[in-house]
Order: C-alpha cells, then sequence, then structure tokens
C-alpha cells in the first residue's frame, strides 16, 4: 500500500508544472482585469465628460430661467401700469358719457325752449 501510496503522489516536476499552470492562470487573470480596468476608465472618463457637460446645461438652463423670471416680473409690473391705464381710460369713459347725457339733455331742453319762442314769435306775426 505503501507502493500505491508513492505512486500517486506527484513528483516535484509535477508539482512545478501545477505550480506553473497556476501562476500562468493567474498571469492571464491579472491580463483581464487590466483589460477590464482600463475599459472601465474609459467609460468613467466618458461619464464624467458627460456629467460635466449636462452640469453646464444645468447651469445654462438656471440662468435662463432666472432671466425669464425677472423678465416676467418686468412684464407683470408693466401689465399693472397698463390696467391703471386702462382703469383711467374706463373712467374717462363714464366721465365723458356722463358729459354727453347731460349736454344731450341740455340740447332738448335749448331745443324745447327754441320751439317755444319760435311758437311765441309765430303768435306774434299773426
Amino acid at each position: 500500500m505503501e507502493e500505491t501510496k508513492m505512486q500517486w503522489a506527484p513528483t516535484g516536476l509535477e508539482r512545478f508544472s501545477q505550480l506553473e499552470d497556476r501562476i500562468f492562470q493567474t498571469v492571464e487573470e491579472i491580463k483581464s482585469i487590466r483589460g477590464e480596468t482600463e475599459v472601465l476608465r474609459g467609460e468613467n472618463n466618458r461619464l464624467n465628460e458627460q456629467l460635466s457637460e449636462q452640469i453646464n446645461v444645468n447651469e445654462a438652463l438656471r440662468n435662463e430661467i432666472g432671466r425669464l423670471e425677472q423678465e416676467c416680473e418686468k412684464l407683470h409690473g408693466e401689465n399693472g401700469g397698463l390696467h391703471m391705464q386702462v382703469e383711467t381710460m374706463r373712467q374717462a369713459e363714464i366721465e365723458t358719457w356722463d358729459l354727453l347725457a347731460k349736454f344731450e339733455k341740455e340740447r332738448e331742453e335749448l331745443r324745447d325752449r327754441v320751439e317755444k319762442t319760435l311758437s311765441l314769435l309765430t303768435s306774434l306775426d299773426g
């Protein structure tokens, strides 16, 4: 039995060959990991560039929103001024219609007086 055990026991050359295979596999794994690392670094750089671009776009949009908010405030103020002008014009229109009604009434009164005067003059002539 001792002899069979010895037959199965790896020799120094076999053990070196196994070690050599493990070293080769380890080297191949390291090469693979390095390749994957380079790919990931490239992708990371690309994503960082995209992030930077997106940050710039967001900043530009924030600036545009700020500008539009200021413009809206300005337009709101102008709208308030226009609203006041329209109210002033409405008030002037109401006053004009009131004056027109007053003048119309006075005109009717004058016409009645003129007709009465003409009627009196006609009766005097006759």
